[in-house]
């Protein structure tokens, strides 16, 4: 059996954000519930956390929209220096290389939609926070449901 679309734009996703030198872990499917459960080693990370889909039906196949946020923990427990300039930075890398491909190059993507950001500086200190909501757009043939 084939992988599902949104576990090739899942793991496409890890590739891309993994590619970023800055960023040390990428993940999707081991998703950390606080900040404070990642070891030094592990950040700057992002996770990939799924805020469900819609869907449209359209003859043989269902257009799709995926929501996701990639949520960007960042800091340090021993030094804790991080700016919202840091973060902003960061955050550009993220789209740059997000949309240099906005398909991610797998069939049936119709494109990617960053739909905001926020960041978070005093929150969870000594850790830091960014999110970017998402939406991707593709279609689904339906010959497997009809």
């Amino acid at each position: 059996m084939t992988d599902s679309i949104r576990t090739q734009i899942a793991e496409k996703l890890v590739t891309v954000l993994s590619a970023i030198t800055d960023i040390k872990s990428v993940a999707y499917d081991n998703i950390k519930m606080m900040a404070s459960d990642f070891q030094d080693w592990e950040i700057p990370a992002i996770q990939i956390i799924d805020l469900g889909d819609d869907n449209q039906h359209e003859q043989r196949r269902a257009r799709k929209t995926w929501n996701f946020t990639l949520e960007l923990v960042m800091g340090n427990k021993t030094t804790g220096i991080i700016s919202q300039k840091d973060l902003w930075n960061l955050l550009q890398k993220i789209e740059i290389a997000l949309f240099q491909t906005p398909n991610l190059g797998i069939a049936g993507i119709i494109h990617m939609i960053l739909l905001g950001s926020t960041t978070d500086l005093h929150m969870l200190m000594p850790f830091y926070t960014a999110r970017l909501d998402m939406q991707i757009l593709y279609y689904q043939p339906l010959v497997d449901i009809c």
